[in-house]
């Protein structure tokens, strides 16, 4: 055993009954051992993924697991790396280690990163080995059966295809009903009206969680809307100064004309007073009369009247003068003689 010991740490002598054993640093391979509790002397020396030895100490360890004596001599080991001892471990003499380096590769899956340890060959197999899955949308920068190189930084860009929807307001729309029962200038809701609901519906494309696209697929009515029913009132209603109120509502709304027309022209031309005469209303001063309510001429009067029905009539029966004008008003051309 002296001549053992002398030969493996002067580097002369070997026995070459003993033979090189590879562990798994991901399992314990340590054995109980019926040996005193003393540091056994070891050699280690670290290679990287090439074979290319980088590093190399020694020193002293009572443990008889390679992974846990590097780490006792500040080599930072990881559980990818192979280790090599010879001679067995498990004698319990100490020996020389050598830890080959994992090849390691930047994985940047969507927006988180990460360094991968690996002996694999392929990226398709790194990644499963590394439990990362790819979706059918999913972009990778390399493709699965890309050969790995070591530090290769491997990019995954997450696609999520989903849909969003979204609701608009559809506007009601309002539609006017005439009611001659009700005085001009008012209003009422008959029935109130309720906008309706559209419902849109979006394919949207987000890459890592960001949006890339939103394209708009369908739309949908989802709420109907309901129309307004607004009244209006068209019954005539005098609201400026006037005479004769009732026989100018009843007139107006034969012809079709506006009773405060009617009642503004009264009260400008005779300010209500049927019986009213003007001896000169020509304005070239040709003493020509005006009668009544309107200052009719007895011209236009005799046509007019008749027109309306009341021919004949005196210039200062009111119900006569106002149906009258009620006529003529109705006709355009009329309007200029006032």
């Amino acid at each position: 055993m002296k001549k053992i010991l002398k030969g493996l740490f002067a580097g002369v002598f070997i026995p070459i009954a003993f033979a090189s054993t590879f562990y798994d640093a991901t399992v314990s391979v340590s054995k109980k051992v019926d040996l005193p509790d003393n540091n056994r002397p070891y050699i280690v020396q670290v290679y990287d993924w090439k074979g290319e030895k980088v590093e190399e100490t020694s020193g002293r360890s009572r443990s008889l697991d390679p992974f846990l004596i590097a780490k006792e001599l500040d080599l930072n080991p990881e559980v990818e790396d192979k280790f090599s001892v010879f001679p067995n471990i498990d004698l319990g003499i100490g020996g020389k280690i050598s830890i080959f380096q994992a090849p390691t590769y930047d994985i940047i899956d969507g927006k988180r990163s990460r360094v991968a340890r690996s002996w694999q060959k392929k990226v398709g197999d790194l990644l499963s080995e590394q439990k990362i899955e790819l979706g059918s949308d999913d972009k990778i920068n390399f493709s699965v059966d890309t050969n790995l190189e070591n530090q290769m930084e491997i990019r995954i860009v997450r696609v999520a295809i989903t849909t969003v929807t979204k609701t608009e307001a559809i506007e009601y729309k309002t539609i006017k009903k005439e009611d001659k029962t009700l005085d001009e200038g008012k209003t009422r809701i008959e029935r109130k009206g309720e906008s309706g609901v559209r419902t849109l519906f979006y394919e949207v494309r987000r890459e890592d969680g960001e949006e890339i696209s939103r394209k708009l697929v369908k739309t949908e009515i989802t709420e109907e809307p309901v129309d307004e029913i607004l009244i209006i009132g068209t019954k005539p209603v005098i609201t400026v100064r006037c005479k004769y109120n009732d026989i100018v509502l009843a007139a107006s709304n034969k012809y079709g004309v506006k009773p405060n027309e009617i009642c503004n022209l009264m009260m400008k031309e005779s300010n209500g007073n049927a019986t009213s005469v003007n001896n000169d209303c020509d304005a070239n001063g040709t003493g020509q009369k005006c009668y009544g309510l309107f200052q009719y001429k007895e011209g236009f009067w005799n046509t007019a009247s008749a027109s309306a029905g009341y021919s004949g009539a005196s210039y200062f029966d009111p119900t006569a003068q106002i149906y009258t004008t009620c006529w003529a008003w109705s006709q355009p051309r009329n309007r200029s003689r006032w």
